[in-house]
């Protein structure tokens, strides 16, 4: 698995007739969706490590589904693979994500999640926003959004955290719904 990021997507694209795309699908599999993930399994169209790019051609989806996915990847692909979304989205497209919000626990419980995201990390992607526009050059973001809706969430059972005033240990989630501007 390559560990350094990345800038050029793939030689090879994929054909396809479906207009969403679910990455990093695990046994999630979704009849409307071209489902990806890094391992074989039954119902999975396309077997791809999405740290070496997003094997389709630009603008082929209306959605990109990434759900308990994105905290996977390799943190030095983690605007490579914003790039690559935006890169496969059609115009306003949506991509929606459903992730653990860092410094919740279960950002970090999982020993495969190496990418931690919280509510702010999503403003470098913004079009408009100081940190895409002061420090996105930098990095070599290109992918523009707008968002769409961000929700913040907390499992039911750890009400027990609220109670006991320790918030941080809590269960966040972030659902995030961004759309394309292109």
């Amino acid at each position: 698995m390559n560990t350094s990021p990345i800038s050029q997507p793939p030689d090879t694209f994929f054909p396809t007739q479906k207009s969403k795309l679910h990455l990093g699908c695990g046994n999630k599999i979704l009849p409307d969706y071209v489902n990806v993930d890094i391992y074989a399994a039954p119902g999975i169209d396309v077997v791809w490590d999405v740290n070496q790019g997003i094997p389709f051609a630009d603008n082929s989806f209306a959605e990109v589904l990434a759900v308990d996915f994105i905290e996977h990847i390799q943190p030095t692909n983690a605007i490579y693979l914003m790039n690559e979304v935006y890169r496969v989205l059609q115009p306003q497209g949506i991509f929606k994500i459903h992730v653990p919000e860092a410094p919740g626990i279960t950002a970090y419980q999982d020993p495969t999640h190496i990418c931690f995201w919280n509510e702010e990390s999503f403003d470098y992607y913004i079009g408009g926003h100081f940190r895409r526009e002061n420090y996105g050059v930098y990095y070599g973001i290109t992918a523009n959004f707008a968002m769409v809706s961000l929700q913040r969430t907390r499992h039911l059972w750890k009400k027990f955290f609220k109670t006991w005033n320790i918030n941080y240990l809590a269960n966040y989630l972030l659902d995030v719904e961004l759309k394309a501007v292109k």
